[in-house]
């Protein structure tokens, strides 16, 4: 019954998606990621990191910095099924459920059946993950509320032998691996977490740590260390982080809508609810819990949880915020309500786990359709429009769509985005460029693709030293004969990226061997 009940809320949840075509959200651009990441794998690079689609056909270092986690689900479904867009309804299905499945997983182990059953249906039914999948569209960030969950559980286990010091590097890599920003800010959780589920020895705990680590420097060291190559902190930086506090009103009560985030003091185009139901619920378990006095470690953890995120979606976080190096790179505080909402939904299991037994069923079917009744309505896009592939992936929508949705991984030799579409005579494929010019002179030669220090230009068999123009494009240093030249542009990983990408392979490795032995 538990998991049947489950599985109609996911549906119900998820319905919006079995309508034809797809709906508008802020970040459109799924389908166009999935594209260009397909393509850019499918020409032989691995992991991708660049691709010529974008930027008016001058490219784009999209997936050197962008979390690959979503990415890159949608593009191993769409090898099973016709089109992106299949793919990405999947790909938000995958995510719902394992979202569903892990809250279970982890409140069967603290709260029962039936407190795991409410705790699941809340965490489901959050506003915020509502606003999520059909306002925002942010679907990274959606990866981590799925798998925070699942880290928890793994991070709780008792048994710890090597298949879960490898289920757990796996599962904690994704999880920082999913969002730039966003996972970051729960290590101070997540570490408190690991302390008070110490298991018998600290060997499993400190090899799972280190496999994770491993395993995610392949694209965390290029983000980390390379990020000067692009303009994404410039961009990040641009979003003052402190226009966009809550009041605590608005995480009570704030009206439904599909516009954005104000500046604060404005009216804000979009709900910030933590949902009224869940905070209800968990103030009854409050009340339950301190009346049979059952306060323990994992209550006072989730309670931390809900009061540490809540305060720091509002102004009386300012100075957290400003003391925390880098911390405004998450550009919107209330980002947090992923957080603070885990915590709300944990909670609510309580209250029927400690109620007598005789009235923990009825109690939990009551809550569950309260649940139903208070939120699902919030799932539902604003308009259903009957896309196909062709219209998401249009040469209109992929020459502009870096510059109107995702501008902070322009290159930043590149002052701004091109205006013109690039025309160079030259073969562009996804993440190459060749074939042959004629010079009537000798002259220094400019290629129409935006410079990178990963480039290698070749001509007639040569290596030729490359730097960037006043407009950001690939122009050689020396001049180039008259006449006819094969040209060779391809694209080399750098220093960082080599041994970002052996540390992980020899983790992969160590975990193999960990397995075998």
């Amino acid at each position: 019954m538990k998991k049947i009940a489950i599985l109609i809320v996911i549906l119900l949840v998820l319905l919006p998606l079995f309508k034809t075509g797809l709906f508008d959200v802020h970040d459109p651009t799924s389908v166009i990621r999935f594209y260009a990441l397909h393509e850019s794998l499918k020409f032989g690079q691995f992991p991708a990191a660049w691709t010529n689609l974008l930027n008016q056909g001058f490219g784009y270092p999209l997936f050197l910095y962008y979390a690959p986690v979503f990415s890159y689900l949608g593009v191993i479904l769409k090898l099973f099924v016709p089109t992106y867009i299949l793919s990405l309804k999947l790909s938000l299905g995958v995510m719902v459920i394992l979202a569903a499945l892990g809250m279970y997983k982890l409140m069967s182990k603290y709260a029962g059946e039936l407190g795991a059953l409410v705790a699941t249906i809340a965490y489901t039914l959050l506003p915020y993950h509502a606003a999520t999948l059909y306002v925002r569209g942010s679907y990274s960030e959606g990866m981590v509320w799925a798998l925070l969950p699942w880290l928890l559980y793994l991070w709780s286990k008792d048994v710890r032998d090597k298949y879960w010091i490898v289920l757990t590097s796996v599962v904690t890599a994704l999880f920082f691996l999913s969002h730039n920003s966003l996972p970051f800010v729960f290590i101070p959780f997540l570490i408190i977490w690991i302390l008070l589920h110490p298991g018998k020895s600290w060997r499993p705990i400190i090899l799972a740590a280190t496999f994770s680590m491993g395993l995610s420097m392949w694209f965390l060291l290029p983000v980390f260390f390379e990020r000067n190559l692009v303009q994404i902190d410039r961009i990040a930086e641009a979003t003052v982080y402190s226009d966009h506090f809550l009041s605590p009103g608005q995480l009570w009560h704030s009206a439904w809508g599909y516009g954005g985030s104000a500046r604060i003091g404005e009216v804000d185009g979009m709900s910030f609810m933590l949902g009224k139901f869940q905070l209800m619920i968990t103030a009854l378990s409050l009340v339950v819990i301190a009346l049979v006095k059952k306060w323990n470690r994992q209550i006072l953890y989730f309670l931390g949880v809900i009061i540490f995120y809540t305060l720091m979606t509002t102004s009386y976080s300012a100075g957290i915020w400003s003391l925390v190096p880098n911390l405004s790179i998450l550009q919107f505080p209330w980002r947090l309500i992923a957080f603070a909402s885990f915590g709300i939904s944990c909670l609510t299991a309580y209250f029927v786990h400690f109620l007598p037994r005789k009235l923990q069923l009825l109690t939990s079917l009551v809550l569950m359709f309260g649940l139903i009744f208070f939120n699902l309505k919030f799932f539902a896009p604003q308009t259903q429009i009957g896309y196909l592939d062709q219209d998401l992936l249009s040469q209109e929508k992929l020459a502009t769509v870096a510059k109107d949705k995702i501008p902070e991984y322009l290159p930043a030799s590149m002052p701004s985005f091109p205006t013109t579409i690039s025309a160079d005579g030259l073969v562009h494929s996804p993440v190459s460029v060749s074939g042959s010019l004629i010079n009537q002179e000798a002259i220094p030669l400019t290629l129409s693709t935006a410079y990178m220090p990963q480039w290698q230009l070749t001509i007639n068999g040569t290596k030729v030293g490359i730097v960037p123009n006043e407009a950001g494009l690939i122009t050689t240093v020396i001049p180039v004969q008259a006449g006819q030249n094969n040209l060779s542009l391809t694209w080399h990983r750098t220093q960082v990226e080599n041994l970002g990408l052996g540390l992980s392979a020899l983790t992969i490795l160590l975990m193999i061997g960990l397995l075998v032995i």
